[in-house]
Parts: structure tokens; sequence; C-alpha cells
């Protein structure tokens, strides 16, 4: 069994009061969100921030909470069972979107509460589903 860690963020945009996430289809063709392995002796946070503009070209203008959440899962690959650890870090972006087309087919922006209905897989379906849960309950929205 192989242990592999990415970094990542749910990019979020707040317009006439509602929440809006950009998905990204990978080439493969499974809808998720920006994600990639750590470079050299990048911090996690460092690393979610470069995949992100690497990936859409948008930037993190500000973390809406203070920790990340996890996704956890396993794949088959060569042969190997590998375990897959993924932090999250919840995020208003900025920027004009520039998709990196070596990788990613296509990028949108999604209303937050129809996303989980996009995301390709299971786990991704259910950190969506927590985002919107999270940002409808904090008190402490740094936005009008």
């Amino acid at each position: 069994m192989h242990q592999e860690y990415s970094y990542g963020v749910v990019p979020l945009k707040k317009r006439d009061g509602e929440w809006f996430v950009f998905m990204i289809r990978h080439k493969s063709g499974h809808w998720t969100l920006p994600k990639g392995h750590a470079e050299g002796n990048e911090s996690p946070f460092e690393s979610a921030q470069r995949e992100l503009f690497e990936e859409t070209g948008l930037q993190i203008s500000h973390l809406l909470f203070d920790l990340p959440l996890f996704e956890k899962y396993q794949f088959a690959s060569r042969g190997s069972i590998i375990t897959k650890s993924v932090n999250y870090y919840i995020a208003e972006v900025e920027g004009q979107v520039r998709i990196q087309l070596e990788e990613i087919q296509e990028g949108k922006w999604c209303l937050l509460e129809e996303a989980p209905s996009i995301a390709t897989y299971a786990q991704m379906k259910t950190l969506l589903e927590q985002v919107f849960r999270m940002l409808i309950n904090d008190t402490n929205d740094k936005r009008p």
C-alpha cells in the first residue's frame, strides 16, 4: 500500500448573496476541485495556492476558514492500492479564469448548492455538501 498527499482549494465567490464554486473537469472526464502534490519544500497551503493558480488562473483573496477540510480515498494504480489524503482550503478567489489545457478539459462556476450533483466521486460530493453547510451556518461570514 502506498500513501499520497495532495493539497487543493475550494475556490468560491459570492454573488448576489449566493455562493459559487469553480469546478474543473480533468481530461480523464471527472469533475472535481483544483489540487495537486507539493513541490520542493512547499507548505500544504503554498501547494494549494500554486495548484489553484496553475490549473485555473485564480488566486486566493482570503481564507474563509482557518483549517482545511480533509478527503481520504483509495484507488488502484499499476497493480498497487494507493491511499490518497487531500487537504482542501476553503477560500474566496479572484482573477481571470485561465484553464491549464495540458491536464484540464474545462472549468465552470457552479452554484455551490448544486455542485454535489456535478462532482463525479462520492467523497467530493460529501465535501461540497459540507462546505455548503459550513457557509450557511457560519456566523462569522466576512462578506456582507
